[in-house]
Parts: C-alpha cells; structure tokens; sequence
C-alpha cells in the first residue's frame, strides 16, 4: 500500500513557502495521489492568495491532479491541523513568510507538535536542484524505541521511490560506545541485527561527531535523498535527540526530512 493516499502543501503566498512544491509534486507525479494546496484566507486580500494558488495549480497541473483550498482560519496550525485526515501527508517549507503574517516558520514547528501524522519538511537549506528519487534513504536511530517508530515509514517510502534504505545513528567523536550510557544500537553489529529484523536495509553507519545535526546534514550533503526521524524522542547531547535534533536537522539539512510522530498516535498506513 501507498504510506499516503493525499498530499496536502501548506502556502502563505510566498517564495519561500513554495519550495515545497518540488517534492509535493515528483510524490504526485510519482504516485498519481492528488494534490491539495492550502492557504488561508486574509482580509481584503482574499481573490489575491486565491489567485496565487490557481496559477500555481495551473502552471503544475499537467500530469498531476493540483487542488486549491482557502480556508478561514486566524490559526494557520489550526487550518493545516484540521485539513489532515487520516491518510494525508503534509509537505510543508520551514521559514516560509507570507505578505500579512507568519503562515509557516515557527507554525511548521508548532505543525511537527500537533499533527499525529507524517511532515515532508523542506528546510532553507534544501537544494532545490537535487531530487527526492536520486541516492539513498537515511533513517536516523538513536536506541529509543521512539525513533524505532521511522523503522518501517522508512521502509515503505524505500519502496515507493526506490532509494536503497540506510540506517544511521550519531556517537559523541571520541566516546566509548558503552551500553551503560543508553547506547543501544550505536554498535556497527547492533544495528546490523535491526537491519536485518527490518528487511529491506542495503546498509548502516555509525558517525561519529559531537553535535548530531551537524553529522546528519553533512551525510546528506552526499548522496542521500532523503532524512527520516522521529519527533519528540530523546533530549540530551550524546544521543540522537529526534525532538529538537529533528528541527536543527530541518533547517541545515540540505534534503528534505520525513518526520514520523513519535507518540504512537500516528495515523501512517504501512
């Protein structure tokens, strides 16, 4: 089965919100699931965003089904929040600023807090000229069983774009890998047990650097197309913080990062 059946883009009228509908449209070209764009209502200015939205339908209309949605809402997170059913898959840009207000920016972390649903988040670092079909899947561990929760996400998207699927973890540089310090699938062999428990997994890496954001966004400056991780997983320095190492990650990583909500809430089709 498809891991979604709707894809839904957030918008606020700007450039920069925009840059998600690179990857919102190779999943609805890909996939042939429709794609809705949503955006808010402002005073006196509605037949503007409106318009923004029809001509971007238009103009990517062509071998994909491109939706419109304006909603009334003073709340963008209640706006997105309420227009995910299960099933959808939000795509949304991180720092997106509209004409009026703040559509998306600190509303896409208040988005990742919100919706028991997986987020295609497209941070500012995002290349635009590389593609969601093009090198491996990374999905990020760190010993939780949180983060075990991207384990088979990971493995569907892997099938639905046909990219290899890695698993990755990060070590303090320097530190013993000691299972008294929570480490529990640091360990080249460990990870290679999940590996194989999963299926489907071409390979795995330790990296080794004291800040993890930092590793994982220069691992996907390579060949990997695509982060997956956890929300509200673990906190502290020495282990793969997937709460607020999965925001730092969303804004230098240079790929976009799917995030799984790390409550068992989520409504993923796997």
């Amino acid at each position: 089965m498809q891991p979604f059946d709707r894809i839904l883009v957030p918008l606020d009228g700007s450039s920069a919100a925009d840059r998600a509908l690179g990857p919102a449209l190779v999943l609805a070209h890909r996939t042939g699931i429709p794609l809705t764009l949503l955006s808010q209502e402002v005073a006196g200015s509605e037949e503007g965003r409106g318009g923004h939205l029809a001509r971007l339908a238009a103009r990517h209309g062509d071998g994909a089904t491109v939706d419109t949605m304006l909603v009334d809402r003073e709340s963008a997170v209640l706006a997105i929040t309420e227009a995910c059913r299960p099933g959808t898959l939000v795509c949304m840009a991180s720092h997106g600023r509209g004409r009026s207000e703040a559509m998306l920016g600190s509303v896409a972390e208040a988005v990742l807090r919100t919706v028991h649903q997986p987020v295609l988040m497209v941070g500012p670092e995002t290349d635009a000229d590389r593609s969601l079909e093009e090198g491996r899947l990374v999905v990020c561990l760190d010993g939780s069983v949180t983060a075990a929760r991207a384990l088979d996400p990971a493995r569907s998207w892997s099938v639905l774009l046909g990219l290899p699927l890695w698993l990755v973890t990060v070590a303090p540089a320097g530190a013993p890998l000691d299972r008294s310090e929570g480490y529990d699938v640091l360990e080249s062999g460990e990870l290679a047990a999940v590996a194989e428990h999963l299926g489907g997994v071409e390979g795995w890496e330790v990296l080794h650097d004291d800040d993890p954001v930092q590793a994982l966004a220069h691992l996907a400056a390579a060949d990997v197309a695509l982060l997956v991780m956890t929300t509200h997983g673990r906190t502290g320095w020495q282990r793969l913080a997937v709460g607020s190492v999965a925001s730092a990650t969303i804004h230098r990583a240079p790929v976009p990062v799917l995030t799984i909500p790390g409550s068992s809430q989520e409504h993923l089709r796997t």
